[in-house]
């Protein structure tokens, strides 16, 4: 396999070196959670010292920063350091909505709709195509990454095009555009829980709905489409030259299986989502609030974020 070389300037190799070799020296997740704890206590020790305070915004009475780092700090941190984890509101929903997206990927449900979609792909929107598939494919949270960049790959080399910008594209759609779908995915249930927490603080009556950033996220997609099909198509497709491989992949195809279960799987989602629609959208429904039939708030609402 061959590939014309790639036109690059000693400015940009600079950046991107740079780049390559700040990423490579940030530590795994675990370890900067480790960091960030430390940072933390060492925080409360200095801001302790200094007799830091706020006001707090319920009833007004001064709330004095403690020293984790002191006796009395430690006797506090060891019993709830399990209880602030466990007593996250939405722990719960992103447990249930990791297994089952989990489930999804792993059963080929996932894998198999992308696939679909990728199916039938014309050349001059191919780019705007790999792209959409990526931004659906948040669905399956961080298994995304895995599975769109060689998607992304065969569905340019599938319509003759550079199989490299399919790749970049998909990488930049599952990165960049993260959380950016027309569905609701696990990241606005986590969001949604972090900011109703944050507003009992206030208001604890004050319930954020799961679904106060799908305007923004659903047009993000549409901008984001476009964008970074039109920066695939004339910056970054055109820098890596014409395409002179001579692989033989191919874009995976689907069994009669697989098509089988896709429409199965559409029919049981359709009946799904009826059934729930004909417990909230009328005004009597048993999902709404008992008391003013209202959907927000709701025990519909409540189940998706509990408190």
């Amino acid at each position: 396999m061959s590939m014309s070389s790639i036109p690059s300037s000693s400015q940009s190799g600079k950046l991107y070196g740079w780049v390559e070799r700040i990423g490579n020296k940030v530590p795994h997740p675990f370890l900067l959670f480790i960091y960030l704890i430390i940072v933390l206590m060492v925080t409360t020790a200095i801001l302790s010292a200094f007799g830091v305070s706020a006001k707090n915004p319920t009833d007004g009475t001064p709330v004095v920063v403690k020293n984790l780092l002191s006796v009395e700090g430690l006797h506090w941190f060891l019993p709830n350091v399990i209880k602030n984890f466990s007593g996250f509101a939405p722990l719960g929903a992103i447990l249930a909505l990791v297994l089952g997206a989990g489930l999804a990927e792993r059963v080929g449900l996932l894998p198999a709709l992308m696939v679909k979609m990728a199916s039938h792909v014309n050349v001059r929107y191919a780019s705007y195509m790999v792209l959409f598939i990526a931004f659906f494919s948040h669905i399956s949270s961080d298994a995304a990454l895995v599975i769109m960049p060689p998607m992304g790959a065969l569905i340019f080399l599938a319509v003759g095009r550079h199989p490299v910008a399919g790749l970049l594209a998909a990488i930049a759609g599952v990165g960049c555009g993260f959380t950016a779908n027309l569905l609701i995915v696990t990241t606005d249930v986590l969001l949604s829980g972090i900011r109703t927490e944050t507003a009992a603080a206030f208001n604890p009556q004050m319930h954020i709905s799961v679904i106060d950033n799908w305007y923004f996220m659903a047009s993000s997609v549409v901008v984001l489409t476009i964008v970074g099909g039109l920066i695939t198509d004339k910056i970054i497709e055109p820098r890596l030259g014409q395409w002179q491989g001579n692989s033989d992949e191919k874009l995976q195809t689907l069994t009669e299986s697989q098509r089988f279960g896709l429409r199965i799987a559409g029919v049981v989602s359709l009946l799904f989502i009826a059934a729930i629609a004909l417990m909230v959208i009328p005004e009597n429904g048993i999902l709404r609030d008992p008391i003013n039939h209202t959907v927000m708030p709701s025990p519909f609402i409540k189940g998706i974020v509990p408190r």
